[in-house]
C-alpha cells in the first residue's frame, strides 16, 4: 500500500470513528428533550429534511430538480421504508424512556440478526458460522443483562424491552426497503432519497402524534435547540460521514467501529443519567457487543451495520 492509500485508509477510519461516536448521542437527545417520544421523532425527521434540502441537496441549482424526483416505483419503496422507520422510531423512543439509553440502543442493534435471517431464509444468502455464533453470544449476553432481575422489573421496563426488540425488527424492514430503492434510484442522488425518506417519516409521525395525547410543538427554546441538534448531529452529520467512509474500509473494521454506538450509549447513560452497572451486566454487555460484531463482520461485506438512524442504507446498516 502506497503512502496515498494509507492516508486515505486512515482518513476513512477516523471518519468512521467520528461518525459512530456522533450517532451514539441519539438516545441522549431523546432522553433530554421535554417532549413526547413520537413528537421528538417527528422533529428529528422534519428538521433533518430541512437541513438536507438547504445544505446538501440544493435541487433548484444547476438544473438538478428533475433528478430529485424519483420514479414511482422507487418513491414507493422509499415510502415503504419511511413507514417502517416511523414505527421503528415510535417504539425506540419509548424504549429509551422506559429502559434507558444504553440498553435500548443495544437491543435495537439486534436488527443485524433480523436482516441476516431474512437474507438466509428468503434471499438465499449463506449465513455462516460467524452469524450463528454471534447470535448465540448476543442472546447469552442479553440473558445476563435481563434474567437475574427480571422478576423484579416493573411492567414499564418489560414493555420497554419488548419495544426495543420490535424496533429492531422494524428497522430491518426499513433497511431492506430503502436498500431496494437505492438499487433502483438511477440518477436520483442519495441525498434526494434521504430527503424523501425524512419527509415521509415526518408526515407519518406527525399524523400519529395527536392520537398519543402528545403536544407536537416544543414548549421552550431549550427543547428547540435539543431537537435541532438531534436532527443535525444524529440524523444528518453522523450518517453522511459514515456512509462515505464505509466503502473504503474492510468489513471487520467497519463492524468494530460501529460498535462504538451501543458502547458509547452505555457510557453516556452512566455519565449523564447515573446508570449503575454491575459485574454481571458488564459481562452481558461485552458478550452482546461481541456477538453483534460477529454478525456485522460475516462474509466479505458488512451486514448493513448497527442502528444508523436512517443513514445511507446501501453503504451502511441506527
Amino acid at each position: 500500500m502506497n503512502a496515498s492509500s494509507q492516508a486515505s485508509s486512515r482518513g476513512a477510519l477516523l471518519q468512521m470513528l467520528l461518525g459512530a461516536s456522533v450517532i451514539s448521542s441519539s438516545a441522549v437527545f431523546v432522553k433530554l428533550v421535554q417532549i413526547g417520544p413520537a413528537a421528538s421523532a417527528f422533529w428529528r425527521m422534519a428538521l433533518a429534511a430541512v437541513i438536507l434540502l438547504v445544505l446538501l441537496g440544493q435541487p433548484w441549482r444547476r438544473g438538478r430538480l428533475r433528478h430529485w424526483r424519483p420514479e414511482g416505483r422507487v418513491l414507493g419503496l422509499v415510502m415503504l421504508g419511511a413507514a417502517f422507520l416511523a414505527l421503528d422510531l415510535w417504539l425506540w423512543h419509548r424504549s429509551i424512556l422506559y429502559v434507558g439509553v444504553g440498553l435500548s440502543t443495544l437491543l435495537a442493534n439486534f436488527q443485524v440478526f433480523v436482516l441476516a435471517g431474512v437474507g438466509a431464509i428468503w434471499l438465499g444468502e449463506r449465513a455462516g458460522w460467524k452469524l450463528w455464533l454471534g447470535l448465540s453470544m448476543a442472546l447469552v449476553g442479553l440473558a445476563l443483562l435481563l434474567a437475574p432481575g427480571w422478576e423484579h422489573m416493573d411492567a414499564r421496563f418489560r414493555i420497554g424491552v419488548a419495544f426495543a426488540l420490535a424496533a429492531a425488527l422494524l428497522y430491518g424492514g426499513f433497511l431492506l426497503a430503502f436498500r431496494a430503492a437505492q438499487a433502483r434510484r438511477g440518477k436520483t442522488p442519495n441525498e434526494a432519497l434521504q430527503w424523501w425518506l425524512c419527509l415521509g417519516s415526518a408526515a407519518m409521525l406527525g399524523a400519529i402524534v395527536p392520537f398519543g395525547g402528545e403536544t407536537l410543538l416544543p414548549a421552550s427554546a431549550r427543547d428547540w435547540m435539543i431537537l435541532t441538534a438531534y436532527a443535525a448531529i444524529a440524523q444528518v452529520l453522523g450518517w453522511l460521514v459514515i456512509g462515505r467512509a464505509m466503502p473504503k474500509l474492510p468489513a471487520g473494521v467497519v463492524g468494530l467501529c460501529l460498535l462504538l454506538q451501543p458502547l458509547l450509549a452505555y457510557v453516556w447513560d452512566v455519565l449523564f443519567f447515573h446508570k449503575r452497572l454491575g459485574g454481571v451486566e458488564l459481562i452481558g454487555i461485552a458478550l452482546s457487543l461481541a456477538g453483534i460484531f460477529l454478525g456485522l463482520a460475516r462474509g466479505d461485506q458488512p451486514l448493513f451495520g448497527p442502528r444508523k438512524d436512517a443513514g445511507e442504507a446501501e453503504d451502511s446498516s441506527t
